[in-house]
């Protein structure tokens, strides 16, 4: 059976990556080494179910700049379709600005050019793209008035919407929440959105139970390095994460919720789906980069065949 379209609504930066030995401390000055990466939360998730095999579709707004034509090859080249991407002369292409400590953790600022311009019309003429039967994934990186035109369209365009909500905006109507069938936050995320501090599986499945009251029909949280939580109304089970090296934490949840949904297109089942996006997700911080980051398929299975996994009902 042939999988399902999959279609990415998200920003796209260039990211000036600067590796340093450790996160300073505001006033302190430290030497580091930098590098220019491509990157953009909607960008990541679609590379990395490109990465896995698909040939996503991802609408995004870029500057007609050296950044954006730089940016739009690595997209070409990961395998993503261009179509409904939009590139608008006169505008500039988000950026980044990335410190990445020697212990993985990362402190990221953006400047989202051209990605603050996205509009509701905009949205309507992108979804044209969206096939029949199709997966749709959407960050909160995009103006939330453009997402909830994005949410209303569902009931007729007739997807399935996973909704990744970071960074944590207000603005979000009801009735868009209620579109959403899968909700990924991670911690964080988590806390801004239910008012519950996640820290392990326990205090996830409160969280978790909050986050289905707002409307969605399941949430999956990321909790890192100990795993993921999903709840439903009939079902709700943890996953521990695969252990690994960190080297780069940067793209984590990009590459997990480009992995989820790559799954789901797949047509695999939610728990193997979030399995599959444990293994991406644990390959990805054992590498620098965002896109740069994201792992092939046949890596993916390898890792999995040497590997077990514990599950928590």
């Amino acid at each position: 059976m042939s999988p399902r379209p999959l279609m990415f609504f998200g920003t796209t930066n260039l990211d000036l990556c600067f590796n340093v030995e450790r996160i300073p401390t505001p006033g302190e000055s430290l030497m580091g080494s930098l590098k220019r990466n491509a990157g953009g939360k909607g960008a990541n998730q679609a590379v990395a179910a490109a990465r896995l095999g698909l040939r996503p579709s991802f609408y995004t707004r870029l500057g007609d700049d050296d950044a954006g034509r730089s940016l739009l090859q690595a997209l070409r080249e990961a395998g993503v379709r261009l179509d409904a991407i939009a590139v608008c002369p006169g505008e500039i292409s988000g950026s980044a600005l990335v410190l990445v400590g020697d212990d993985g953790s990362n402190m990221i600022v953006i400047d989202p050019g051209a990605n603050a311009n996205v509009t509701p019309s905009m949205v309507e003429k992108a979804a044209e793209f969206i096939e029949r039967d199709a997966i749709v994934v959407a960050e909160m990186g995009m103006p939330v008035v453009a997402l909830n035109h994005l949410f209303a369209m569902k009931s007729v365009k007739g997807f399935d919407l996973i909704f990744n909500p970071a960074p944590v905006r207000a603005g979000l109507s009801a009735a868009a929440w209620r579109s959403v069938d899968f909700v990924t936050p991670n911690q964080t995320e988590a806390f801004e959105l239910t008012g519950v501090e996640v820290h392990d599986f326990d205090s996830a499945a409160h969280a978790a139970g909050k986050l289905l009251d707002l409307g969605p029909r399941a949430a999956l949280i990321t909790l890192g390095a100990q795993g993921a939580y999903y709840a439903d109304a009939s079902a709700s089970f943890a996953l521990r994460a695969f252990p690994v090296k960190v080297v780069d934490t940067t793209a984590a949840g990009d590459a997990f919720n480009g992995a989820f949904a790559a799954s789901l297109a797949h047509r695999l089942p939610i728990r193997e789906a979030i399995k599959k996006a444990l293994a991406v997700a644990a390959l990805c911080v054992t590498r620098r980069g965002a896109q740069s980051s994201m792992p092939s398929g046949w890596a993916v299975d390898e890792f999995l065949n040497s590997q077990t996994i514990l599950e928590l009902e």
